[in-house]
């Protein structure tokens, strides 16, 4: 079974180890990886230490496209996904995969009787 973690709008899959492929996504100016920003608040998800954050579509085929975030392997130590308005979360080393919960709506459940 999967270890998942959660923290606000995302979910956090355990997934085996990989290598960094397709899109390496760098740190910004002040050495923070940012995973997802909010739209309204401006709040980040983000890592302070060092993290490799890489996108590969190829990847996250099972899920719907616009959920799909990216990966995030911690080399070694914890990394610590911080936000402003939740618990920091601590990620021991391997490889995470990084996607955006989604509230289910009424229309999303379908009934089916036999």
């Amino acid at each position: 079974m999967s270890r998942l973690f959660a923290q606000g709008d995302l979910l956090i899959e355990r997934v085996g180890d990989l290598c960094p492929t397709g899109t390496l996504i760098p740190p910004n100016d002040l050495g923070l990886t940012v995973i997802a920003e909010g739209e309204a608040t401006g709040h980040k998800h983000a890592f302070y230490e060092r993290v490799s954050f890489f996108r590969d579509d190829q990847l996250a085929r099972d899920m719907p496209r616009d959920l799909y975030i990216g990966h995030v392997h911690v080399a070694g130590g914890t990394a610590y996904l911080r936000h402003d308005e939740h618990d920091p979360l601590a990620l021991g080393p391997g490889t995470y995969r990084v996607r955006r919960q989604r509230q289910a709506e009424p229309d999303d459940v379908q009934i089916v009787m036999d």
